[in-house]
């Protein structure tokens, strides 16, 4: 091989390689993740947990929203005075007051600020 045909090789190699390192480089840029540049639209907190609730009472007056037995050891341990949830994904409700039964159970409990609510069958209580 005489020395103007290694000269090519090498520069070939030596291009081919610079080509490789220098385009991967660019694709680990681009593969980052992207920071959005328009505005940003607000996110709506997720619920994990949730209840079945009913009219306590069976008209709704008194802002109670009863719990139904089957829910009832759930709601003891995971509602306190304070938690945070919507009713049917859409009515927000802080918890202000509980009613216990004679189980020592919370059966029934009050949102902040309401007295009335109109629980049709199915509904559940969300936080």
């Amino acid at each position: 091989m005489n020395k103007n045909t290694k000269l090519i090789l090498v520069i070939g190699v030596v291009g081919a390689g610079a080509y490789f390192l220098m385009n991967r480089r660019n694709q680990s840029r681009v593969s980052a993740p992207m920071m959005p540049t328009g505005p940003v639209a607000p996110v709506t907190p997720t619920f994990s947990n949730s209840i079945n609730i009913a009219n306590s009472g069976g008209d709704g007056s008194g802002g109670w929203i009863g719990i139904p037995s089957a829910d009832r050891t759930k709601a003891t341990a995971m509602l306190q005075i304070g938690t945070t949830g919507t009713i049917n994904g859409n009515t927000p409700c802080t918890i202000s007051e509980f009613w216990i039964d004679a189980n020592g159970k919370k059966g029934a409990f009050k949102c902040e600020g309401q007295d009335y609510y109109e629980i049709p069958g199915g509904s559940r209580f969300m936080f």
